[in-house]
């Protein structure tokens, strides 16, 4: 006799609901939920390691990123000036972070690794804050998790892009406070990419402050509340104004700067050279969170929301066009994870029930594999480490 699924799911989620209540279940759930995750997606430096499998790409990124630890602000001169190898010289954040901890190149990355419970706490935390459903918190985390979003922090190796995913969390959930500002630049000196996901923060910080529905009221204020009320609206254009003047003072006086020219790899539409493979790199990037976002599209241009729909949808369009400006794609477009937590916060607002929509986005994006576009298609499968060990042995 078959076992019933649907019971089964409903005493599973009534569980989560129950737990997540308590301040200390919650924390070692957010824990369990990181174990299980990292057990299903060993962790790539680990697992060279113990095959002992180093390219000659590998060692000289680790030579690479251990310099720029030891000399955070020294450009790397044996590279051209439009070499795309020049971007990492503003990598900044995860070597300044090294250089205070005295950690090298793959201790870094093992942060990198324990920092996914932050992460987790911190998705975790905002969903329900907006939904109010603890189970729609806990199922679009790992959601979440599942796409190259929760893939890089194993599997990011050496790039260091899970400190900035994890700084524009944090600066989201604190988006009243000014501490958000030092999060966002965090963010911007791992990778200037994060710029444009975190101007969705002023769209979630007016939305929760001023409702969906009564944006269809006249523009003015609209605009006023969305714009010259909206604290954390300032806040951002801040931070972009700082980081932008502190790239002027890199650039004049140590001449870091982002590599520009033929050879530099940075180029409108660069990304499609890779053909065919391009819808594997941009599913992986979110997977079906990706219908959340185009599903929360289509409903505020179908309910006129026009305000908040040319937010949203401008913003989704510049991540897709910065991700389609280099090679890796999925890196790149996985940026805009961001705009899925205004998506949370239009389900918490609305009247129509999403939560099995996000049970199967959640149990989809499990089962699926996620890609990433490093010069080639690289392959990241949960449980493909199993088939490997179970083969092998």
């Amino acid at each position: 006799m078959l076992p019933n699924i649907s019971l089964l799911f409903t005493k599973f989620n009534y569980f989560v609901i129950k737990y997540l209540q308590n301040k200390y279940w919650y924390v070692v759930i957010c824990l369990l939920i990181f174990l299980i995750f990292s057990f299903i997606y060993f962790p790539e430096i680990i697992r060279k390691r113990v095959h002992d499998d180093w390219t000659v790409i590998d060692i000289s990124v680790q030579e690479f990123v251990n310099n720029k630890i030891e000399k955070p602000l020294q450009p790397t001169l044996n590279f051209p000036p439009e070499d795309h190898f020049r971007k990492r010289d503003l990598r900044i954040t995860p070597y300044l972070l090294a250089n205070v901890f005295s950690l090298n190149s793959l201790r870094l990355f093992y942060l990198q690794i324990l920092l996914l419970p932050v992460f987790i706490w911190f998705s975790i935390k905002i969903i329900n804050r907006v939904t109010k459903n603890a189970a729609v918190s806990f199922w679009g985390t790992i959601a979440l998790l599942f796409s190259y979003v929760g893939n890089s922090f194993n599997y990011d190796t050496l790039f260091y892009d899970s400190y900035a995913y994890l700084g524009l969390l944090i600066a989201l959930y604190f988006y009243k406070s000014p501490a958000s500002i030092l999060f966002l630049l965090a963010s911007y000196f791992v990778d200037e990419r994060s710029i444009a996901p975190s101007l969705i923060i002023p769209l979630f910080a007016g939305l929760t402050n001023f409702p969906l529905q009564k944006t269809a009221q006249d523009f003015k204020t609209t605009f006023r509340k969305f714009i010259t009320e909206n604290k954390s609206f300032w806040m951002v254009c801040i931070s972009v104004l700082i980081y932008v003047f502190i790239r002027i003072l890199f650039y004049k006086n140590y001449h870091l700067n982002t590599p520009i020219g033929k050879d530099s790899g940075v180029s409108l539409g660069l990304g499609f050279i890779h053909g065919a493979k391009i819808p594997f790199a941009i599913f992986s990037s979110l997977k079906l969170n990706i219908l959340l976002i185009l599903a929360a599209s289509f409903y505020l241009i179908k309910k006129k929301y026009y305000f908040v729909a040319l937010w949203f949808i401008g913003i989704f369009i510049t991540c897709f066009l910065v991700s389609t400006a280099v090679e890796d794609v999925t890196r790149s477009l996985a940026y805009a994870f961001l705009l899925v937590f205004v998506v949370y916060l239009m389900v918490g607002q609305i009247e129509e029930k999403a939560s099995r929509f996000i049970y199967f986005i959640a149990f989809v994006n499990i089962l699926t594999p996620t890609y990433s576009l490093l010069l080639s298609l690289y392959k990241i499968e949960a449980f493909s480490w199993f088939v490997h060990f179970s083969q092998k042995y």
